[in-house]
């Protein structure tokens, strides 16, 4: 929140951000044929034009896009080229998702990169990989760095690359503006100046490369953790809404997950570009949401993606909290939990508990909750229960979680092996036992012993003000 209102004091009008915009398309061809790129690692220019270029001095407009007059992505025949992938061709078939992550080496070894892919494949079943593509965009200036990072990911993901799914790319030299003397703004140091227009560059150049590869374009950091069946909830979630949108956040923690239309990338890497040394990233993307009318942000009930990393590719950088709430299961999801009716003596606001219950991502959101007001899960027949977890709160309400409470079960009587019937169940869930209290809005047990239970019941044991947003009830039974 604090950058947010960092960001609301200094932030430019929308028109005179519009009007950067258009000014700079207009002399951008100008500034870049006066010099050609200057070395990013050092700064220094390799050489003016109106000089005899050396052999390996190529201007940055001799790459421009011809398709788009007013674009700053590099023409297709370049992003084709062997002088940017690096592992994999470039893709021939238009897919629905393509995966993009930008990758720079961090301090004392660190590297998130490849359980960042791992959980992107284990999150996708076959069918679903073959309508996506996974682009890892190298952006290490030194080739020792970069080489290591490729030989590591042609051993590990061979198979991938092969399959036409992972593709591992680089940038030429040229792309890069200048990156030393840059203006200091927001009492930024020079180092983290220098590596936040960097990001905006690299966010630049793997955008230019996605823009033509499918419908959509999920934007991931290098050190998270997908939620498991990513691509049907993530599916769900955008057909869930009901009026246009320009991007939608998969993270409550800025720009670790955002998903875009393909068709919009090459104007946004343009952006990127033009504005690459007057602000970070994930502001930059706010105004540009906030121009296309995107006024809020648009989340999910728990994120999709678990931010991993505790070392930043930049070593003054502080740490980020974890995600509050995060999608962590998909056992309810896919309507694994055994057969049930839940009703529930806490009045709906949105939904009903039926929904945080069975398949999809609905969920039940109720008020006036008052201590001894309770959720119930009666099973249609005993069931032998193996584990249970219950969540609560969301993104959409972040205080309405359940702040005192207890997950209780009815278990079957010892002296009676009959299944029980749905017209005496009732009868049989009055006599409950405490199994697990609710820490920080969730409730997480592993039975150790095979007794059947008939209900289970989730009990307020004090009054709150906030609402309570039951988001997920999973039940794993033997």
């Amino acid at each position: 929140m604090n950058c947010i209102r960092r960001l609301n004091r200094r932030q430019l009008p929308m028109k005179l951000v519009l009007l950067l915009m258009t000014t700079g398309y207009i002399f951008v061809a100008f500034i870049l044929a006066a010099h050609c790129r200057e070395d990013p690692s050092s700064g220094h220019a390799i050489a003016k034009t109106l000089e005899p270029k050396p052999q390996n001095c190529t201007k940055f407009q001799d790459y421009l896009s011809r398709e788009q007059s007013n674009s700053l992505c590099p023409r297709n025949e370049v992003l084709r080229s062997s002088k940017v992938n690096r592992l994999g061709k470039y893709p021939q078939k238009y897919r629905h998702l393509t995966i993009g992550i930008t990758s720079i080496s961090r301090p004392a070894g660190a590297n998130y990169l490849i359980q960042t892919i791992q959980s992107l494949l284990e999150s996708m079943n076959d069918a679903e990989r073959n309508q996506a593509f996974i682009v890892v965009f190298l952006a290490d200036f030194d080739e020792t760095l970069k080489m290591a990072t490729a030989n590591t990911l042609s051993e590990l993901f061979h198979k991938e690359i092969e399959e036409d799914f992972l593709h591992v790319i680089e940038a030429f030299p040229q792309y890069y503006p200048k990156l030393s003397k840059l203006k200091v703004k927001f009492g930024d140091s020079q180092d983290r100046t220098k590596w936040r227009s960097k990001q905006n560059i690299d966010f630049a150049f793997l955008m230019c490369y996605c823009q033509d590869l499918s419908h959509y374009y999920l934007h991931v950091e290098d050190d998270v953790t997908a939620s498991p069946s990513l691509f049907g909830k993530l599916n769900d979630f955008m057909k869930s809404q009901t009026k246009p949108w320009p991007m939608l956040d998969l993270s409550a923690m800025g720009h670790v997950a955002k998903i875009y239309y393909s068709k919009d990338l090459g104007n946004i890497a343009s952006y990127f570009y033009l504005m690459y040394d007057e602000m970070p990233v994930d502001w930059l993307i706010e105004h540009w949401r906030k121009i296309k009318g995107g006024d809020q942000l648009i989340l999910p009930a728990a994120s999709f993606f678990e931010h991993e990393g505790k070392r930043s590719s930049l070593s003054e950088n502080k740490l980020r909290d974890e995600a509050k709430y995060f999608d962590l299961y998909d056992h309810k999801y896919k309507g694994l939990n055994p057969p049930a009716s839940l009703f529930s003596s806490i009045s709906s606001n949105i939904g009903q508990p039926q929904e945080a219950y069975t398949s999809g991502i609905g969920y039940f959101w109720g008020k006036h909750v008052q201590i001894n007001g309770s959720v119930t899960v009666r099973f249609d027949s005993v069931v032998n229960v193996k584990q249970v977890f219950v969540d609560t709160g969301s993104n959409l309400a972040l205080k309405d979680w359940l702040k005192v409470g207890v997950l209780q079960a009815s278990f079957v009587s010892t002296q009676s092996h009959n299944p029980v019937s749905r017209e005496n169940i009732s009868s049989n869930c009055e006599n409950f036992e405490t199994i697990a209290p609710f820490v920080k809005g969730k409730a997480n047990i592993t039975l150790t012993n095979s007794q059947g239970i008939e209900c289970l019941r989730i009990l307020v044991t004090q009054n709150q003000a906030q609402w309570l947003f039951l988001r997920e009830i999973d039940v794993w039974q033997e």
